[in-house]
């Protein structure tokens, strides 16, 4: 049965329902053994979980399930690292984030309004400049601590 780990985690833990052996390099549909019914406007999103991801480079794939999907939940593994991994009975090994979705209508257009990024992609960011927005105001808060080396 999904279940949180922490009382604020975003996620619900997801289970093995069997062993699986996920090969080096490769993917494996892992099974989780149920069946959901999300409420209307929501879907469900599989997402991996970080301890994997950091001891053994697993990750998941293709992880929507829409409201109307009613059989058995599988995880793709993907096995990023140059080892097999063993899946065991009962292994946590994603995470379920359900959310709500905006119904909206789909509209084509001529041309679209011009932004500041204009014609630019991927990258285009460039994280590795300081890239303050000025001249707005934020609507919300987020406290954010910042964690120095000597913290560790």
């Amino acid at each position: 049965m999904p279940a949180k780990g922490l009382a604020k985690a975003a996620g619900y833990n997801l289970y093995t329902n069997e062993g699986t052996n996920v090969p080096a390099a490769g993917q494996a549909m892992v099974k989780t053994g149920i069946a959901i019914r999300l409420p209307h406007n929501t879907y469900g999103r599989i997402v991996q979980q970080s301890s994997l991801v950091f001891k053994h480079r697993l990750m998941t794939n293709a992880g929507v399930i829409d409201a109307d999907y009613r059989v058995e939940v599988n995880v793709v593994m993907a096995n990023l690292g140059d080892q097999p991994y063993q899946v065991e009975k009962g292994d946590r090994l994603a995470q379920l984030i359900i959310a709500k979705i905006d119904r909206w209508e789909l509209g084509e257009v001529a041309q679209l309004d011009v932004t500041t990024r204009g014609d630019q992609g991927f990258g285009s960011s460039d994280t590795t400049r300081d890239q303050r927005v000025k001249g707005q105001k934020a609507r919300h808060s987020i406290e954010i601590y910042k964690i120095s080396a000597r913290a560790f």
